[in-house]
């Protein structure tokens, strides 16, 4: 009998450890680093991609550790007054990620994924931000270089207003940015120097 109960006391601590690590590992990643554990691997699109699905997972992931908590504490006779600042500040940490996580999923299911915005020629990457939203449209240029096991790190190049139609491409060091403009009603073209980036060290 005394057995019985000991395995049970462990079963359930080591269940709260379990949802402890989910909620506070899926935490630091929603809030204090870059979407995926900040690893660039491929491309910025296919790892903004990745992080759409990871907002699921983790939604149902966090969900599933809160119930595990609210289970394995109310199995636990006693509590002392860690003990109880360590549950409640899990969930804080679980009721604010489920918070942000389900409006995330929400927005995804109403605006849909932004993936359809990166644009990539060669090295040169372009993502457009904000286009028909609220704010001001932005196009965000960078340098991409892809090493080995397809890890890529990533340089900024420029931030411009948004422009209609537009291009781009590089040739001789430089980025070559094709767009309409509503003035002259006419192609106008814009140049960017690209010496100083490289993939060659």
């Amino acid at each position: 009998m005394v057995k019985t109960i000991k395995k049970t006391a462990l079963m359930t601590l080591s269940r709260y450890h379990l949802a402890a690590l989910i909620i506070t590992v899926t935490f630091i990643d929603s809030m204090f680093i870059p979407p995926v554990f900040g690893i660039q691997w491929h491309s910025q699109k296919f790892t903004y991609e990745l992080s759409t699905y990871l907002v699921w997972i983790k939604l149902i992931l966090v969900s599933i550790a809160t119930y595990v908590l609210i289970k394995s504490i109310s199995k636990t006779s006693k509590h002392t007054v860690q003990a109880k600042l360590v549950s409640l500040l899990l969930f804080i940490m679980a009721g604010l990620q489920i918070v942000a996580l389900g409006l995330t999923c929400i927005w995804y299911v109403i605006v849909g994924s932004q993936a359809q915005f990166y644009q990539q020629q060669e090295n040169i990457v372009a993502y457009t931000s904000d286009v028909g939203a609220f704010g001001s449209a932005y196009h965000y240029f960078g340098y991409q270089c892809v090493g080995e096991y397809g890890f890529y790190t990533y340089m900024p190049i420029a931030t411009i207003d948004w422009l209609r139609d537009m291009s781009f491409y590089e040739k001789n060091n430089q980025l070559i940015i094709r767009y309409y403009d509503f003035k002259t009603k006419n192609q106008q073209v814009k140049q960017i120097d690209l010496h100083g980036l490289s993939c060659n060290g």
